[in-house]
């Protein structure tokens, strides 16, 4: 993609299906999404330098990324030690996206500008595309005004899942309608989540929130906390 050009609903599927073919089977997901979306939602400061009908995606990891890419990634001869080991993992696989499509952008969680500011929201950004649903405490007046962080859900995963970035195409625009993230959580469960998250985050017990039969490998819980604790964050 070096010059510009619009994509139809098909081709932007189309695209979606080769990210999903460099990415997924290492346990990634991506979902798409208008950078016009995303600057909406975020203050000035966070917003992206593109115009608003540029096409981006939303790179998720699933459980099974710490099998099928950490694990590999570790044993193999890629590290530099000059970062977290998942986030150098992040940086080796997101660069399989760029092997192919040498112009896109790619952006990362654990990034920060000069003025240490993300560089990228990745929950709102997951939000817009429409693959994990941002738990807001304003819409909840049970919560009763108390300060609150917002948190975000997989329809699929619940809370194992990790948001890891997004990737952009420049000079690529797409023809797209927003589509509304599924809300899978009653309004109980919300409550629920949002005060697990802020309370009791370090017992991982807002993951299991509407995913009380599911469980995760423990193997894969200390890859995608341990991290963030690390870096101070929820």
């Amino acid at each position: 993609f070096t010059s510009t050009r619009e994509m139809n609903t098909s081709e932007v599927k189309a695209l979606q299906s080769k990210l999903d073919n460099i990415l997924g089977p290492h346990g990634f997901e991506v979902h798409p999404f208008l950078v016009g979306w995303y600057n909406d939602q975020v203050s000035p400061k966070f917003h992206l330098d593109h115009p608003p009908d540029t096409l981006a995606f939303t790179v998720i990891s699933q459980p099974s990324m710490f099998e099928k890419a950490f694990l590999p990634f570790l044993s193999s001869q890629s590290r530099t030690g000059l970062h977290d080991p998942i986030d150098e993992c992040m940086l080796h696989y997101f660069s399989k996206v760029q092997d192919e499509f040498p112009t896109v952008s790619t952006l990362h969680d654990f990034q920060l500008s000069p003025s240490r500011r993300p560089r990228i929201l990745v929950q709102t950004a997951g939000h817009v595309a429409g693959a994990v649903r941002f738990y807001k405490p304003e819409e909840y007046p049970e919560l009763g005004g108390k300060k609150y962080y917002p948190v975000c859900h997989h329809p699929v995963w619940g809370g194992w899942f990790a948001l890891r970035g997004v990737v952009i195409f420049p000079g690529v625009s797409a023809d797209m309608q927003m589509v509304e993230p599924v809300r899978v959580l009653s309004d109980i469960q919300g409550v629920d989540l949002i005060k697990l998250y802020n309370e009791c985050w370090q017992d991982w017990r807002w993951r299991d929130v509407g995913r009380e039969s599911w469980r995760n490998t423990r193997k894969y819980i200390s890859s995608i906390l341990k991290p963030c604790q690390r870096r101070g964050l929820r």
